[in-house]
């Protein structure tokens, strides 16, 4: 058996603590190394509960370690192209957090420095791993929906709550001033489109509103994204709402319809003759982040490029900022 590859992760709040961590508990192929956060409490306490030997609160004396192979970031994006780009100069391949950036110039300058160090970036969208989106991709290639398709998604998250958690309201208000929902939740969906179609984005139409005046940037919008195929998305996408609706994932088609239910987690194909189910029984989630894990793992190992890599993650960051623009254009 190889040697377990050592992995360091900067950035300790929940998506590390909750998800990356217990996938690399999990996971006989690596070994968690460092620990890094700004808030130094933070990483000591999950060092100590995962007996992790290098904890610090400077990412720098955590890139200087010859011992580490890899690193996986989990900062906002505004911070963490610029640490992605300084892990590669470092030696590290690394896994980070989607978006990988929240601008194009600064994405592309990601690309080329993964590419003149050799080093290897899998972008984090985490939820496209697995049998589900897979299943559902696999029936549309087979016509088995029609065409041209509609697809319609609706995320809804980060419920408005100042008084009763001041501390989530703060960070995602800090985000919003960095962008809409669709920059950020939306590197989601825009990534779920580029994996499940085979067109180009032809034209966006893109709405949004703010339901209170003091927020940075809207917090509810509505996209609706036309390709060259003839296909078209709808995209809801909505954060601080003291309520929320369902969210949809839904792909209809002259033949019938293909349901992505991701919390009852399974995909269903309903047409006028059949009705076939695909449902899975682990955690959805964990086994999303898992599978992603032994993805990066296997890049690295086998010296093949990372999926999703950079130009994914710049293909669903030119989407989003396709809808950013929609909105301002409508928003003024």
């Amino acid at each position: 058996m190889s040697e377990a590859l050592r992995i360091g992760v900067i950035g300790c709040g929940d998506i590390a603590a909750s998800r990356h961590i217990p996938a690399i508990m999990a996971c006989p192929d690596v070994q968690l190394a460092a620990l890094c956060d700004a808030d130094l409490m933070r990483a000591q306490q999950l060092a100590g509960q995962y007996q992790v030997p290098l904890v610090t609160e400077d990412y720098r004396e955590l890139l200087q370690s010859e011992s580490l192979d890899a690193v996986i970031i989990c900062t906002p994006p505004w911070v963490t192209p610029h640490l992605t780009m300084e892990s590669l100069q470092a030696g590290k391949h690394v896994l980070c957090e989607k978006p990988m950036a929240v601008d194009l110039v600064t994405a592309k300058k990601v690309q080329a420095t993964e590419l003149a160090t050799g080093c290897k970036v899998q972008v984090g969208f985490t939820y496209r791993h697995g049998p589900l989106l897979e299943t559902l991709r696999q029936w549309i290639r087979e016509g088995r929906l029609g065409s041209p398709l509609v697809y319609r998604l609706g995320i809804f998250d980060e419920v408005w709550d100042p008084e009763g958690n001041k501390e989530h309201y703060d960070r995602i208000y800090r985000t919003m001033q960095h962008g809409s929902p669709s920059i950020h939740d939306g590197a989601h969906v825009a990534d779920f489109l580029h994996f499940l179609t085979d067109s180009a984005v032809a034209s966006v139409d893109a709405y949004g509103i703010r339901t209170r005046p003091e927020f940075p940037a809207t917090n509810y919008d509505l996209s609706m994204i036309h390709y060259e195929n003839g296909d078209i998305a709808r995209v809801e996408i909505g954060w601080f709402l003291p309520h929320f609706p369902n969210g949809e994932f839904e792909v209809v088609g002259p033949k019938g319809i293909a349901i992505f239910d991701r919390f009852a987690q399974y995909v269903q194909l309903k047409t006028d003759k059949l009705t076939e189910t695909v449902k899975l029984e682990e955690d959805w989630a964990a086994s999303c982040f898992r599978i992603q894990l032994d993805k990066f793992i296997a890049s690295i190992r086998m010296d093949t490029p990372c999926v999703p890599g950079t130009a994914e993650g710049i293909a669903s960051l030119a989407l989003t900022k396709q809808i950013e623009q929609g909105i301002r254009n409508n928003h003024n």
